[in-house]
């Protein structure tokens, strides 16, 4: 072990006590992906959660590998298209570092199984992309009195903090509540691959601070981002440090443990009301048929001008559930056919349309078969 960890043991902040303390951490990342690629590569990299220790390294996602997920998941490889993330994830870091306890999970953080995961653990990093599960990983770290590492990429913008009920703001200090509106994540606006690795990197080094902070004498020195949201835009290199408060109100964090009951998270159950989802077939049906429809693209302007299909409506999602009038563009006497990237903003759009009494379907589309 000195000769492996010795450039970081030689730091006077760590040592070989602190060694020891990062490899006793019962660490749990959350998502294999963007975020959690490079924060599980450092952290197995850096001695955490050691069998020789009686720690481990924890990681949850109920994902395959995609092709598209390889421009920033370093994790994996071409070879990995189809596989289990967890699975593919927990074999690589083995390989980076026979002696770290992989423990995984091959299933959806859900209200259902979240505490009895989460309990077996002392640090939690978040690398979940979507807002449901933060404030799942919000909500149930702060009933078990666990610290939150929290991560979130989009475009050239990266933020990174430590949300601890016990000793400052939880993430609903933050933000109280899920914003009312669409917010694209990166795979719908996009992001650069690099970004992704230098959150992760940061959510690594918090982690490893945490961990520290436990035991280690030495580590009072070393500041998690508590109470601190670290804010870098890679566009110009503009980094802030913007100080958060613990809200007396806050919806979770104010109130007692015992009260705290986990947000549902499960899909919305769709109703005898719900159309299927239609494919590019069905569509060339309806083309057929002569029934007059509006074809309607809720993508990002440079999705839209990358490529778009013949006689659509272009009106991006988060101006069609934000602006009132956007909706008069509509034709309510016609079917409204909706599509986008991956099928994700289409739907809620469909359900935002059916709402004000539109009759609208979610549009499907493999997009390498159509360019392919």
């Amino acid at each position: 072990m000195v000769a492996r960890y010795n450039r970081q043991t030689v730091l006077p902040e760590i040592g070989k006590d602190g060694q020891l303390a990062l490899a006793r951490a019962r660490t749990l990342v959350v998502g294999a992906g963007g975020l959690g690629s490079p924060t599980l590569l450092y952290l197995a990299a850096a001695g955490v959660g050691l069998k020789s220790a009686n720690g481990y390294l924890g990681i949850i996602d109920d994902d395959t590998v995609d092709l598209s997920n390889l421009q920033r998941q370093i994790l994996f490889t071409e070879a990995d298209e189809g596989k289990s993330k967890v699975d593919t994830a927990g074999s690589r870091l083995k390989a980076l570092n026979n002696d770290c306890d992989i423990r995984i999970f091959n299933s959806r953080l859900t209200a259902e199984n979240v505490l009895e995961i989460f309990s077996q653990f002392d640090i939690i990093v978040d690398g979940s992309d979507n807002f449901d599960t933060k404030y799942l990983v919000n909500d149930a770290a702060v009933k078990l009195g666990l610290p939150v590492i929290y991560g979130s990429i989009l475009g050239f913008e990266g933020q990174a903090s430590v949300f601890w009920a016990q000793h400052g703001p939880c993430y609903r200090c933050l933000y109280p509540e899920p914003p009312v509106t669409h917010v694209p994540n990166c795979a719908e606006a996009g992001t650069l691959g690099g970004i992704a690795g230098m959150v992760g990197s940061i959510q690594a080094v918090e982690a490893c601070k945490v961990a520290l902070g436990h035991t280690h004498c030495t580590a009072q020195d070393l500041e998690p981002l508590i109470g601190r949201l670290f804010v870098a835009d890679a566009r110009n290199w503009e980094t802030r440090s913007l100080n958060i408060s613990k809200r007396p109100d806050c919806p979770v964090c104010s109130i007692s443990p015992k009260d705290i009951q986990m947000p549902d998270t499960s899909a919305p159950t769709c109703t005898s009301k719900t159309p299927p989802d239609m494919t590019l077939i069905d569509l060339q049906g309806l083309f057929e048929s002569g029934i007059p429809f509006t074809l309607l693209d809720v993508r990002e302007p440079h999705e839209w001008e990358a490529g778009h299909l013949e006689g659509a409506l272009h009106i991006p999602l988060g101006r069609l559930l934000g602006t009132p009038e956007a909706i008069d563009a509509l034709n309510r006497s016609e079917p409204v056919v909706i599509y986008c990237q991956h099928g994700i903003r289409s739907l809620n759009a469909m359900r935002h349309l059916r709402e004000q009494g539109f009759d609208a379907f979610n549009l499907l589309i493999d997009w390498s078969q159509l360019h392919g």
